[in-house]
């Protein structure tokens, strides 16, 4: 079923069925981070979703022994983005489980591991962006209908956070699964991961920063008063550029933070100049 796998010679073709991969995606899908611990993080995970599959590609005890440690180093990635290494890893597993012992094999064998190192980072930079960029739309949407008392806030969260995380689940999956390494020739020809990350990151940035006035409570509403003039700092500020002041306030706090100083730090900050603030204006 992938373009890498090889027939031994004189040997039955062993080949995986949908309801195999099937288990795979639910078992890695359904499950996410129940297995994680500091020493190893998804490793377990990772293994007990593909355990079923190697069992069947390898009746050979020693071949199952060998099998399992390749899988037991250590693996972390953004969860749902998970299904794209391991159905690489399975169309690799069903390649090796048809060749015969030898250089060639042991080679393969060594290369499940390379891939699985080789793409977590790349994975887990591309999930965690593009994830915050989706979870600060739902959330955006969702907060609308809850403000309002609607249910349909709760609703909209829950639907569309599970379509997203099954929907790149599944479809990275059988994608991997499909064009085996040849993914992988494609990814390093066109330089696609690193424009996806580099899109997700600027998305997400857009996202989260459209949404700063509504999420940053911070508005200047004390009026001063100039001779005959009445001066409403809030509304000569928006007049400027609507929602300047609790960008000027997130702007600052980032430089602040980048500065080495705390989200403690700057939690306390924030409060002593609130505190000043109100009884000065």
């Amino acid at each position: 079923m992938t373009e890498n796998r090889k027939e031994g010679a004189g040997s039955s073709v062993v080949s995986l069925t949908r309801k195999d991969l099937m288990g795979v995606f639910l078992r890695f899908s359904f499950f996410p981070m129940v297995t994680i611990n500091y020493e190893r993080f998804q490793t377990l995970q990772y293994f007990s979703a593909l355990a079923p599959v190697l069992k069947k590609l390898f009746p050979d005890r020693d071949d199952q022994i060998s099998a399992a440690r390749r899988h037991m180093a250590f693996y972390n990635t953004t969860p749902q983005w998970m299904g794209f290494t391991i159905g690489m890893n399975c169309a690799q597993e069903e390649q090796i489980a048809n060749m015969p012992h030898g250089e060639e094999r042991t080679a393969l064998e060594e290369s499940v591991n390379t891939v699985k190192a080789s793409l977590m980072g790349p994975l887990a930079g591309i999930g965690d962006s593009l994830g915050a960029t989706v979870n600060a739309i739902i959330g955006a949407l969702a907060a609308g209908f809850a403000l309002n008392g609607s249910i349909l806030g709760a609703l909209l969260t829950f639907v569309l956070g599970n379509a997203y995380y099954f929907g790149v689940a599944y479809f990275s999956f059988f994608y991997s699964y499909r064009n085996g390494l040849k993914v992988i020739r494609d990814m390093n020809r066109t330089g696609i991961l690193d424009r996806l990350m580099e899109s997700a990151t600027i998305l997400g940035m857009t996202a989260v920063g459209a949404l700063i006035p509504s999420w940053v409570g911070f508005s200047l509403e004390s009026e001063i008063q100039i001779g005959d003039y009445v001066l409403n700092l809030q509304q000569e500020l928006d007049n400027i550029i609507p929602g300047l002041a609790p960008l000027a306030l997130t702007v600052l706090l980032a430089w602040l933070y980048r500065k080495n100083i705390s989200s403690l730090k700057l939690v306390a900050l924030i409060f002593v100049f609130s505190l000043i603030f109100s009884l000065i204006l």
